[in-house]
C-alpha cells in the first residue's frame, strides 16, 4: 500500500474519530434536568446517564434565572405561602416542591400529592402537589376521612404538611426503605409480606395525617396561614 493511501486512511480515521468524539461530548450530549442546586443529569450516546456537580464560586446572581424563579414563586402563591414552604424546607430537608404529575407529567385519577427521595446531593425529599384539585370538594372529603376540618383555602397547605410528615426528619417510619428492601427481593410478595407492607403504609399515612393536623393547628393559632387564590397554574 502506497504512502499516499496510508496517509489518506489515517486522515479519514482521524476525521471520523474527532467527529465521533465531538458528537458524543458536544452535539450528542443531552442535558436532561437539574435534580438539585448542585447536580445536573446528562445522557451521552454510547455512555448512558451521568451526573455532574456544578461548582459555584459566583458572589452575585443570574438575573434571568432569578426572574424565572420569581415567576414560579408567584404561581406557588396561588396555592401555598412560599415563606412557610421555605421554613419547612430548611427544617425537614426538602429539595424540591413542584406540580409535576406522577405519570409522564400528568396526574393519576385521585392522586392528590406524593413524596419521593431526591436523587441529588444530600439525600433529601421532593414533594409534588396536584394543582388541578377542586378545593371545596377535596377538602370536604379529606375532612370527613380524617375527622378534622380542613378549609378549602387550607387544602394545599395540609397536603404539603402531610407530605412533610412522611420524612424521616418528621419522625415517620421510613416507608421508602421498606419499598427498596422489597424491590431488592425481586418484588416477590408473600401474603404475609403484603400484609406487613400494607400495615406499614397505613401507619405512615396516619402519622403523616397527624403531623399535618398538628402543624396546621399551630399555624392557625399563630395566624401564619395566608389566603391563597384559586386560579389556573402559570
Amino acid at each position: 500500500m502506497s504512502n499516499g493511501l496510508l496517509a489518506f486512511f489515517f486522515l479519514l480515521g482521524l476525521i471520523l474519530g474527532v467527529g465521533l468524539m465531538y458528537y458524543i461530548l458536544g452535539i450528542g450530549a443531552t442535558r436532561l434536568k437539574r435534580i438539585d442546586e448542585k447536580t445536573l443529569v446528562f445522557r451521552l450516546p454510547l455512555v448512558g446517564m451521568i451526573e455532574t456537580e456544578e461548582t459555584n464560586s459566583e458572589k452575585g446572581f443570574f438575573a434571568k434565572k432569578v426572574a424565572h424563579d420569581l415567576e414560579n414563586v408567584k404561581c406557588f402563591r396561588q396555592y401555598l405561602d412560599t415563606d412557610l414552604v421555605l421554613r419547612y424546607a430548611q427544617d425537614y430537608n426538602l429539595n424540591y416542591i413542584g406540580f409535576e404529575g406522577d405519570h409522564d407529567g400528568s396526574w393519576s385519577e385521585g392522586r392528590l400529592a406524593f413524596t419521593t427521595l431526591s436523587k441529588g446531593h444530600g439525600g433529601r425529599y421532593n414533594i409534588y402537589l396536584n394543582p388541578n384539585l377542586d378545593r371545596v370538594s377535596v377538602s370536604g372529603q379529606l375532612s370527613q376521612q380524617i375527622g378534622f376540618t380542613i378549609e378549602p383555602d387550607e387544602l394545599y397547605t395540609f397536603l404539603f404538611l402531610h407530605e412533610v410528615g412522611h420524612t424521616r426528619e418528621a419522625g415517620n417510619e421510613c416507608y421508602f426503605t421498606a419499598l427498596i428492601n422489597h424491590s431488592l427481593s425481586g418484588g416477590r410478595r408473600s401474603a404475609r409480606r403484603r400484609k406487613e407492607l400494607q400495615k406499614l403504609y397505613q401507619r405512615t399515612e396516619k402519622y403523616a395525617d397527624d403531623f399535618a393536623i398538628h402543624e396546621l393547628v399551630k399555624l392557625r393559632e399563630k395566624k401564619l396561614l395566608s389566603q391563597s387564590v384559586q386560579s389556573p397554574i402559570c
